[in-house]
């Protein structure tokens, strides 16, 4: 057998690696490069397709969310919308009883043609019951408005708080109705019932003294114990110093408050009041009970 040289042996090797890597850059030229390329512009193509489907949703929400707005709006003709509204204001200001009412409106602003906006005011007498009466009814119409900013000065007679109410109404030139206003059903609030809201309107929030303090405000849970293994909540009123030792499924009664109580833990109880239960632990008095979703 003839010996290779050394010079055929390199040559061997040489060509070994050269088709090795030239191999290499062979199938990387014609497969695994347009593979990825094909991976990325398909992954590309969901990319766009995802946001396409991103935008189209987002379409449909603002079409449908304009619906909304355009039965909300107030009426497409800027005089009838401004008289409609002004006296739809009077009328709830009267159904209130807030007293010494005025309300006013200003010129309607053209918002670069896409709507109108008209700026209304109210100044008024009453108390805070009738501002939260007042509060309800305004935000469960179906008129597209937004209350900008209220001025509450206590009189200091009678808990009666002097009054000036700002507020905005919107009109949409697409909207259909010229003659009257929404009767649009909404949802804006948490609780569908006036009386879910009766503690705020009994909280002493203007330092009211004498008269105007309400028993709620004095009512605090001051302990909780157990009484022959069973829990007790006591309540103390402190204008009185009245003690209320209250156990499971007894009657909460103080002022215009009235509940059972539910649940009682080492610092908190719960009582229902109506269809609402209320979280209060040691150390509060009634008009800082906490409202209780309903899956609690």
């Amino acid at each position: 057998m003839m010996k290779m040289s050394r010079q055929t042996v390199l040559f061997g090797l040489l060509g070994v690696i050269v088709l090795y890597f030239g191999g290499e850059w062979l199938f990387n030229t014609v497969f695994e490069g347009p593979r990825r390329e094909r991976a990325d512009r398909g992954r590309e193509l969901s990319r766009r397709i995802e946001q396409r489907e991103r935008d189209l949703l987002a379409a449909m929400k603002a079409s449908k969310r304009l619906e909304t707005y355009e039965a909300q709006s107030l009426p497409s003709n800027t005089e009838i919308a401004i008289s409609f509204y002004r006296s739809w204001l009077t009328e709830l200001v009267e159904y209130v009883k807030l007293t010494n009412a005025y309300v006013d409106a200003g010129a309607p602003l053209n918002r670069r043609g896409i709507y109108q906006s008209i700026d209304f005011s109210i100044r008024a007498t009453g108390t805070l019951q009738q501002l939260l009466t007042f509060l309800f009814e305004f935000y469960h119409s179906g008129n597209l408005h937004q209350i900008q900013r209220i001025n509450i000065t206590p009189t200091g007679r009678n808990n009666q708080l002097d009054l000036d109410i700002a507020v905005q109404a919107l009109i949409l030139p697409t909207a259909t109705r010229t003659d009257r206003l929404s009767d649009v059903e909404v949802h804006r609030l948490a609780f569908d019932k006036l009386s879910d809201y009766t503690l705020i309107a009994e909280r002493n929030l203007f330092g009211f003294t004498g008269q105007g303090v309400h028993e709620t405000d004095q009512t605090f849970l001051t302990a909780v114990v157990h009484v022959n293994d069973k829990p007790q909540a006591w309540f103390t009123i402190r204008s009185t110093d009245e003690v209320k030792r209250l156990s499971l499924g007894d009657q909460l009664a103080v002022g215009s408050f009235h509940g059972t109580i539910q649940d009682i833990s080492d610092h908190d109880v719960v009582v229902g009041s109506d269809s609402e239960r209320w979280l209060l632990t040691v150390g509060e008095n009634l008009t800082q009970a906490v409202a209780l979703p309903p899956e609690f």
